[in-house]
């Protein structure tokens, strides 16, 4: 069977690098990765199984092959519950879908009998280790658009936390890069392949989770969060559902930053007694194997 895995080359999907290992070590499988832009020069009959991550997915291909729809995130920007609505109603129908989570499956609103699984946010193994020589206060690994506000974040390390450091990893956009590049104790590392960052991010004492408390942001896996965790680092991070309901789940105990950051100090942090949750069942092959990967991949291809 070979299964290809649709990437839009913009997206940031760490999953699918997950599931290409996993099932190639399976009998019988070939799994790879085709760019969206390759889709149309690839011949798809010799694919048994796409697997989307959409979007707009409104192509059918041949009946032989069949179609898996991922949905690992809710829409985001303007209009979010609008393009989930459309994504339901004008996609084509897949003969599987996966969900990130129920919250996830439920503002979608898809009622019909397409075979389903949820899957959640794994963690690479690269990620859990330990590094005790610390070179960093702070680390923040990820997206830095606009909409994650992170500019509000760095600004305490412009007064309060002047004398602390910050190693962002991750392309900042050009206003951020700009507003902030002259500070010594802000670290822009840039954009870095995927298996450096558990090394540089390990050096840092606490992981900055800043997520605002929009929808739909604050219903899903924090994926940077998690992978904090599995460096054991001290978790920083703003107040919202999904990281109060995994920080109970896992028994942890987060450091919660107030919406106008006054509570963001250094001394707040040493007095406060933090508690990094393990999370090594979340560790993509270990995850995969709890969710049922190969039974759901039998079950769509019947």
């Amino acid at each position: 069977m070979k299964i290809g895995f649709v990437n839009n080359g913009k997206s940031f999907l760490p999953e699918i690098s997950a599931y290409v290992a996993y099932l190639n070590q399976q009998d019988n499988i070939e799994a790879i990765t085709i760019l969206t832009a390759e889709i149309n020069e690839i011949p798809i009959t010799n694919i048994d199984l796409l697997w989307k991550f959409p979007g707009l997915d409104i192509k059918k291909h041949s009946r032989e092959t069949k179609i898996i729809h991922e949905y690992n995130s809710l829409s985001t920007g303007h209009f979010p519950m609008l393009k989930n609505f459309v994504k339901k109603t004008c996609n084509v129908k897949p003969h599987g879908r996966v969900f990130l989570n129920e919250l996830v499956e439920k503002d979608f609103k898809m009622k019909d009998n397409v075979p389903k699984i949820h899957r959640d946010m794994g963690i690479s193994k690269d990620f859990f280790i330990k590094t005790s020589k610390k070179e960093y206060d702070f680390v923040y690994v990820g997206a830095m658009g606009t909409e994650r506000g992170t500019a509000d974040a760095l600004k305490p390390f412009t007064t309060t936390l002047k004398d602390n450091t910050i190693l962002l990893i991750g392309n900042p956009t050009n206003e951020l890069y700009t507003s902030f590049k002259d500070y010594k104790n802000i670290i822009f590392s840039g954009s870095l392949p995927y298996h450096e960052v558990p090394l540089l991010a390990s050096k840092a004492e606490y992981g900055l989770n800043y997520m605002p408390d929009v929808y739909p942001f604050n219903l899903q896996a924090s994926t940077k969060l998690l992978e904090y965790c599995a460096l054991d680092l001290k978790i920083v991070t703003t107040d919202y559902p999904w990281v109060n309901n995994f920080e109970k789940k896992t028994q942890g105990r987060f450091f919660k930053l107030h919406r106008n950051l006054a509570n963001f100090t250094m001394a707040n942090l040493k007095n406060f007694e933090f508690v990094t949750p393990d999370v090594s069942y979340l560790e993509w092959n270990l995850l995969l194997d709890r969710v049922k990967l190969m039974e759901f991949i039998k079950l769509v291809m019947e």
